[in-house]
């Protein structure tokens, strides 16, 4: 338990958002390992009833002991931190592609820190500063803004919801597995 706490707070520093989120409560699902952040009205309830979930889910603890933000933390992050490093801002032709799950092109990277290192997890930014995804360099420092080559894999993005829910609704829609969803 400790340990997780820890590992959550280096992350929560890590995305600039310690500070703003220091006086909330955290709570790790033990099954699943989500993070979600609780009001302090809420923490009482729920150490008594014991939900199988409480609060918005910030992130999740991997197998590796590593916090990958959700895109509603991704989101979060970006409204109330400093942003650091480890966003990555796309002009809006990128923004466009990356709502549909495509990767990032490096000439369509308008700000970026060369201080990132390749495999790095970041969150994508649209022009106007809001969390559209999170992706993973694949590319070091200057190189991250080649032209013409993919330099971020885009994980998740926030278009998934309306694709997703095209699918649920029997829209027939074509996955990007290339699954098709039956009316």
């Amino acid at each position: 338990m400790r340990q997780e706490q820890t590992l959550v707070k280096r992350a929560l520093d890590r995305w600039g958002v310690f500070d703003a989120l220091q006086h909330h409560a955290l709570l790790v699902h033990e099954d699943s390992a989500k993070v979600c952040i609780v009001s302090s009205e809420l923490v009482a309830i729920t150490m008594k009833l014991q939900p199988n979930f409480a609060g918005l889910a910030i992130g999740i603890l991997s197998r590796k002991q590593r916090f990958v933000p959700t895109l509603a933390g991704a989101g979060l992050f970006t409204r109330v931190g400093s942003r650091g490093k480890y966003y990555v801002k796309v002009n809006e032709n990128a923004e466009k592609l990356v709502l549909y799950g495509r990767d990032v092109m490096g000439d369509s990277i308008v700000e970026v820190s060369y201080e990132l290192v390749e495999n790095e997890l970041v969150i994508i930014l649209n022009p106007e500063n809001e969390a559209i995804g999170i992706g993973r360099t694949r590319f070091s420092g200057k190189s991250i803004q080649q032209k013409g080559r993919v330099t971020i894999t885009t994980l998740a993005d926030i278009g998934s919801y309306l694709r997703d829910e095209d699918l649920a609704s029997g829209g027939g829609k074509a996955s990007q597995d290339g699954l098709v969803a039956a009316k």
